[in-house]
């Protein structure tokens, strides 16, 4: 209950008129109970019955704070719950032995001290024991003396005009103590004065001095009795000395209590589970989002925060996945950033603003949507000492990567970069092609693009060694290049008569371009080496060489993403915003329409760390287009020829597959090889997909194993269980179970590995 400034105190002989009856009732009852007929103590048992059960709730602080305030002598009752509770136990023992035994039971119990040392006696002696203990409490009470004279807060006599001028909320505070608390004769801590610091619509500080030689006592139940307010919403400090305190009363309830709050929510069920061990600092209003952010600190005891799963932090904080964001602070493991929204500003989508956040920064940074939190979502295209720098983008069908490549294609048309556009689909984006200098369309053409940036990427290596360049300098007729694969996975894995030179070539451009102004950018579903044909040489380049954004895919993608993207589950990003759905269909109340999360994902935000972010709504890139300003590598001498380049393989005609050597000269005379049998046709197969770096075992299903290898029927199933027998290849196990038809390269590894 919020204290009103103009509550009047109860007077000091109404209470110890109380103390008074509390002391005799227990000796009272005791005397009187004997001569009670049948129906008077009937009457007295249930009388009983309803004071005990109030004095007992009153005790364990069960009767709400509003019910006590209106109750009469509610304050007297708070302020001596424990007397109060022990005389009625008392009281209760007499009216027993009284109305049952009559007045030998009275006698005994009352009497039966003269007895010691028998077991009346002693029992008489326990109950006497707990009568004296009563006065004992209200000691302070009791031995009051009734007031000369009215006396100002400082111990004056008032003057009598000033009764009629209204107390202000502080001399209000400081009445209520000299009355109740630092009386000399009165108070229940003597002495102890208090000195308000502060005071405002919810709360009051102030400092309690005691005695030269003596440590202030005041607690919590002291205050809450004096100011009616929750003893959990007073809180003290320690002051310089063992003499001062400082106090602090919350007349509503403050938020660290309150879990519709931030910080109550925080207090009440995070940091006792999902992250142990924190606590927020600098809790504030968000505008953006109508929610509240703060910054998660580790306790002192803690080494550092655990970053947790956002199902986990959602659930905790007893919200949605997409109305709650925690990012770590990028170097410090002891803090991080927490938002809690009522809305999401990102659902209504960020209309493209125009040409100009497309424009490179002084390092090279380009926006392509907002962060939840209202900063500019960037990329960074290029770095005036690192040079290129390279992007993924990871996202499932419907998840807007073809709405945040346009953006991209976009950004490097206003910035006068070359573009090389490949699209194995043929029409993914057709305002792509036109601002594109070269566009490998459909199946052939995506090799043929990717034979063209070779080519470009060896003659720049060479003209770099030849001018002896150290660092990449654009100019009109040197642009950078941009290099788009959309749909990695059909070049690197489906394409089976090109993907061995996809490879070659994507994992070149991912580790030679960076100096050479030829910016790579990979569109894939997901970033796991299975699906790039197997070369995490060429994620890892990419990723580690540039920036990552993850749109909705596979949760499994997150651990295979670099340092900035911990706690971030891109499998937990929802196809649609929430929709109120009704338990019971009523067919006469239209339903609403989901409305879908494009280009919804994370990408590292300010300082570094991955960030819930939505890239700019553009429909077309058409209007921004200028076809005169369509960019080329004018640098290089053999752009002319690109469509001869764009058919020839790097591995040479003679070996579309990628061998690139059909026999052996030997005296002139060129002999062929020996055919190779059926296992070597599968082991080449699957070692031509396995992880170069030995960090995974990629699996294929036997059916794809044979058509990689080019052996079929009995012959491939009997050629495959001679290499499982010789521990040449092994089954894919999950959950101690095998999968069928899954089979990976090698001896099986260890359980736990």
């Amino acid at each position: 209950m919020t204290t009103n400034a103009t509550t009047t105190p109860r007077a000091a002989s109404a209470e110890r008129a109380a103390a008074i009856a509390t002391t005799a009732a227990p000796i009272a009852v005791g005397i009187v109970s004997p001569f009670l007929d049948g129906g008077a103590a009937f009457t007295a048992a249930i009388a009983y019955g309803g004071v005990a059960t109030f004095t007992a709730m009153n005790y364990m602080g069960r009767i709400p704070q509003a019910l006590a305030d209106n109750l009469p002598a509610g304050d007297i009752a708070q302020a001596h719950k424990s007397p109060m509770f022990v005389s009625t136990l008392t009281t209760g023992m007499a009216l027993g032995m009284g109305t049952l035994m009559g007045a030998d039971g009275a006698d005994a119990l009352m009497g039966g001290i003269l007895a010691l040392p028998s077991i009346p006696g002693i029992v008489s002696l326990g109950w006497w024991a707990a009568v004296a203990l009563v006065p004992w409490k209200l000691r302070g009470v009791l031995g009051r003396k009734p007031k000369a004279a009215p006396a100002s807060l400082y111990g004056a006599p008032a003057p009598a005009q000033a009764a009629a001028l209204p107390l202000t909320g502080a001399q209000e505070i400081l009445k209520r103590w000299a009355e109740h608390v630092s009386h000399p004769q009165d108070g229940t801590h003597r002495g102890q004065e208090l000195m308000v610091r502060t005071l405002g619509p919810t709360r009051w500080t102030g400092t309690i001095t005691a005695p030269v030689g003596s440590s202030v006592t005041v607690n919590a139940d002291t205050v809450s009795s004096v100011y009616k307010v929750d003893a959990a919403w007073v809180s003290f400090k320690a002051g310089v000395h063992a003499g001062e305190r400082h106090v602090t009363v919350n007349l509503v309830a403050p938020a660290e209590l309150d879990p519709a709050t931030l910080a109550g929510a925080w207090k009440k069920y995070v940091s006792p589970s999902v992250m142990r061990g924190s606590h927020l600092e600098e809790v504030q209003k968000d505008p953006a989002t109508g929610g509240e952010v703060a910054v998660v600190v580790a306790d002192e005891d803690q080494a550092r925060l655990v970053t947790p799963s956002q199902d986990d932090l959602a659930g905790a904080l007893r919200t949605t996945t997409l109305l709650c964001s925690y990012a770590p602070t990028p170097g410090n493991p002891r803090r991080g950033t927490i938002r809690l929204m009522t809305h999401n500003p990102l659902e209504e989508g960020t209309p493209f603003p125009g040409t100009h956040v497309l424009k490179t920064s002084e390092r090279g940074y380009v926006e392509i949507g907002r962060h939840v939190s209202g900063f500019p979502a960037r990329i960074q295209f290029t770095d005036p000492v690192l040079g290129a720098r390279h992007v993924f983008v990871a996202g499932v069908t419907g998840s807007g990567k073809g709405g945040l490549v346009q953006i991209i294609a976009l950004a490097d048309h206003v910035n006068g970069h070359a573009i090389i556009y490949i699209d194995p689909k043929g029409s993914s984006n057709p305002d792509i092609e036109d601002i594109a200098a070269y566009s490998g369309l459909g199946e052939e053409g995506s090799i043929q693009g990717l034979r063209v940036a070779y080519a470009l990427l060896q003659w720049r290596i060479a003209e770099s060694a030849r001018l002896k360049m150290k660092n990449f300098v654009a100019t009109p007729d040197r642009p950078w290049v941009r290099v788009i694969l959309d749909e990695a996975h059909v070049p690197l894995s489906e394409l089976i008569q090109h993907r061995k030179e996809a490879r070659i070539i994507l994992e070149a451009l991912a580790a030679k371009a960076r100096s050479l102004g030829i910016i790579l950018c990979v569109v894939n579903q997901a970033v796991n080496a299975d699906k790039l044909g197997g070369s995490t040489t060429l994620r890892t380049n990419v990723i580690q060489g540039g920036s990552l954004v993850m749109l909705r895919t596979d949760s499994d993608q997150q651990h295979l993403a670099t340092t900035g993207f911990e706690g971030v589950d891109p499998g937990q990003i929802p196809a649609a915003w929430d929709v109120d759905r009704p338990l019971i269909y009523d067919e006469t109340v239209q339903m609403q329409d989901p409305r879908s999360t494009f280009g919804l994902g994370y990408t590292l935000g300010p300082g570094g760390a991955a960030e819930m972010m939505r890239t700019f709504t553009l429909e077309s890139a058409a209007p921004y287009i200028d076809p005169n300003a369509v960019a080329h590598p004018a640098d290089w001498p053999d752009w002319e020829l690109r469509d001869e380049i764009a058919a020839t393989s790097i591995l040479g005609e003679d070996d579309e597959d990628g061998d690139g050597d059909s026999g052996m000269l030997f005296g002139g005379v060129t002999v062929a090889k020996k055919s190779p049998s059926a296992d070597d046709k599968i082991l080449r197969a699957l070692e031509e997909v396995a992880d170069p770096l030995g960090l995974e075992v990629i699996y294929k299903h036997k059916t794809e194993i044979a058509a990689l290898a080019g052996v079929a029927g009995s012959t491939f199933d009997n050629a495959l269980s001679r290499l499982a027998g010789e521990g040449k290849i092994h089954r894919q196990m999950k959950g101690g179970k095998e999968v069928r038809g899954m089979y990976g390269i090698g001896a099986a590894p260890e359980p736990g590995e």
